[in-house]
């Protein structure tokens, strides 16, 4: 018995693109396709079982406020703990607003409003250099899911703000995330 599924995009005879797919020949190229996808990675803010964000150890214990004047290597200054997954995106760099910029990712990751984008030091061929060194942070503004007329996801679309770097506030210059 054939899927349900199996024919979402030939609907009598007219075949529909399959934005999955076509994303996935924009990111990691194709014959005739040059790959335009960066690797970054997806931060996603830690939860306990009750879903109450993990504190980092670096809080103060009589302010409970994040040591910034020591840059904590595990929240960031943020104060609290994060989880951080490799992704593909494709940034587009060309916006009105020169503070915030569109992602596209793919389908398989869930995001929230919550979450940030990170932006990996590259070498000259586009791979991340190794060791991982962050290069910038965005936190994420507005998060659209695109959905084809069958209600799949299709991929995501994000507005995100580059987050200031807390150390330049303090006259430090260059410090990596």
């Amino acid at each position: 018995m054939p899927s349900p599924y199996s024919n979402l995009y030939n609907d009598s005879g007219r075949l529909e693109l399959d934005l999955r797919e076509e994303l996935e020949r924009t990111f990691n190229g194709a014959v005739d396709e040059i790959p335009k996808g960066r690797t970054g990675l997806l931060r996603r803010m830690r939860r306990d079982a009750n879903g109450d964000p993990i504190r980092c150890p670096c809080r103060d214990k009589q302010t409970d406020e994040p040591s910034r004047d020591s840059y904590c290597r595990y929240c960031l200054g943020m104060g609290f703990l994060w989880d951080e997954r490799k992704m593909l995106y494709y940034k587009n760099e060309d916006t009105f607003n020169k503070d915030s910029f569109m992602f596209y990712l793919q389908y398989d990751k869930d995001i929230d409003s919550k979450d940030y984008l990170v932006e990996l030091i590259i070498d000259k061929e586009g791979n991340p250099v190794l060791p991982v060194k962050r290069y910038k942070l965005y936190n994420i503004l507005e998060v659209f899911p695109y959905k084809s007329d069958h209600g799949r996801l299709e991929f995501w679309k994000i507005y995100a703000q580059e987050e200031r770097k807390w150390s330049t506030w303090y006259g430090v210059k260059n410090r990596q995330y």
